[in-house]
């Protein structure tokens, strides 16, 4: 109950006042398939086929709108991971064989902001999303597997300030970022075992026989706009009342003695 108070208070926050922008950009995720590997290569020795594995080379997107304010980040997104992988048979030129594993997902995301002035976030986001493995063999796809899933992301970013791409009459005021953002995704296992099946041919293999995890270390790259000007900057990061009158007694001269 305390930290369903603090996320209230945090996202209550977070609406009072800041910037909002959009964003977009490059996602990598290094995920080992094990079970679905495990079955491909069962096939490859059957099949005289060669699909390479699934492992560590999962590429994609992510776009999306958030807002920053003074010490917190929300964020909506929507992004893909995929990893496609195919082979011919050397003694049936006509026949290719194609796995795809794709990870799809919308996510909420809180942060915070440590250092109010600088460009640096951390916190956890919420996935909602779906993961499929689908295969083909010269023609149309088919979808064993097609599971929904919960997952929890958890992260820390850093944004380089960029002012190449404005005009020049811009660049004193405004700004774009280059952020980059290492992330560690967690989710549960799910059932495979259709994969299976299907693929080679199993017979009496159950749908929970076999497990798969998409759970990842993973980084994104992605350009965000618009930034924080020079003159929001001032509004948003000025010092609150009681430091302003703190100042100002600091700062008002002392009379004669």
């Amino acid at each position: 109950m305390p930290y369903f108070s603090l996320l209230i208070c945090l996202l209550f926050y977070s609406t009072t006042f800041g910037q909002y922008y959009m964003y977009g950009g490059y996602n990598y995720a290094a995920i080992d398939m094990k079970g679905a590997n495990t079955i491909v290569a069962t096939f490859n020795e059957t099949e005289n086929h060669s699909i390479p594995p699934l492992t560590n080379n999962f590429h994609g997107y992510r776009v999306g709108v958030g807002k920053y304010s003074r010490h917190t980040v929300m964020e909506l997104g929507f992004g893909n991971l995929i990893s496609n992988q195919s082979s011919s048979n050397p003694n049936q030129l006509k026949e290719s064989a194609e796995v795809v594993v794709n990870f799809m997902s919308a996510h909420f995301l809180l942060g915070v902001k440590p250092f109010p002035k600088e460009f640096l976030t951390c916190g956890m986001a919420m996935h909602l999303g779906g993961q499929r493995i689908r295969y083909s063999f010269g023609g149309d796809y088919r979808s064993p597997v097609n599971n929904y899933i919960i997952g929890t992301e958890f992260y820390i970013d850093y944004g380089i300030k960029i002012r190449f791409m404005l005009k020049k009459s811009q660049r004193d005021k405004y700004f774009y970022l280059l952020r980059i953002r290492p992330y560690v995704h967690l989710q549960s296992n799910f059932a495979i075992g259709n994969f299976e099946t299907e693929l080679n041919q199993t017979p009496n293999v159950p749908n929970n026989a076999i497990e798969d995890n998409m759970s990842h270390f993973g980084f994104q790259i992605s350009l965000v706009v618009p930034f924080i000007g020079e003159e929001d900057r001032t509004y948003l990061f000025e010092p609150s009342k009681k430091k302003k009158k703190i100042q100002d007694r600091k700062e008002k001269p002392k009379g004669p003695i």
